[in-house]
């Protein structure tokens, strides 16, 4: 059997090799890599819940990480930020060359509905991150890079979901009634819309050797969901 694009990317964000992976954010790759045998602790200030029973979850504020040094193999995260505090963390926590993985997406403006929907429902997509954010810090080697485009088929639902999690933060929920007259459009014969990815996937391993370890896990907020 073929994997998917998305088992592909997970497999690639992660090495070759098992892993105790720190997930930043309750994002559908967390759920990916557990599948696929990986041990993962997802974090976040947008944690509110346990949703899968193989997951931990750990509910975070601010940019300092509640967890002890040298804790992960790999830590993911998906909107990667480059305020050296969150490197620094990232690199605190990280095994000696364990890996720093960042992900973006950005969608084929091109296509005729693709281009409607963004009219009703606006654009939060930021620019992909630069590939020399992480060596910039001091804290990581070179960076790899992996870029691939795919295909992906939404129904109604799917649609509604993708419009909900895209939308710019300044279009209210009563325009998500425009994106079902949208698909009618384009979608009602086929029932589905086909959408384009373009990913970049960015990945760097850690260089401690400049980097004063804590012994403890700094102060912040800390809630399990078990």
């Amino acid at each position: 059997m073929t994997d998917s694009p998305q088992d592909r990317t997970a497999k690639w964000l992660v090495g070759d090799r098992l892993a105790c992976v720190l997930h930043l954010g309750d994002g559908a790759l967390a759920y990916e890599l557990v599948e696929q045998g990986h041990e993962v602790v997802v974090a976040g200030d947008d944690v509110t819940a346990s949703r899968h029973e193989d997951i931990q979850y750990v509910r975070t504020a601010g940019e300092r990480l509640p967890f002890l040094s040298d804790a992960f193999d790999v830590v993911i995260a998906p909107e990667a930020r480059e305020a050296p505090t969150a490197l620094a963390e990232y690199a605190r926590v990280l095994r000696r060359d364990g890996l720093l993985s960042t992900i973006t997406q950005r969608y084929d403006h091109s296509i005729p509905w693709m281009r409607k929907l963004r009219e009703i429902t606006g654009d939060r997509d930021a620019p992909p991150t630069p590939v020399d954010t992480f060596t910039a810090s001091g804290l990581f080697h070179e960076p790899e890079t992996h870029e691939f485009g795919t295909w992906e088929k939404l129904d109604l639902p799917g649609l509604m979901r993708f419009a909900e999690a895209t939308k710019h933060p300044s279009v209210g929920e009563a325009a998500l009634s425009q994106v079902r007259d949208l698909f009618m459009e384009y979608g009602a014969q086929t029932g589905f819309l086909r959408l384009r990815h373009e990913t970049t996937c960015v990945r760097a391993r850690v260089d401690k050797s400049s980097l004063t370890v804590e012994a403890e896990p700094p102060d912040t907020m800390l809630v399990e969901f078990r």
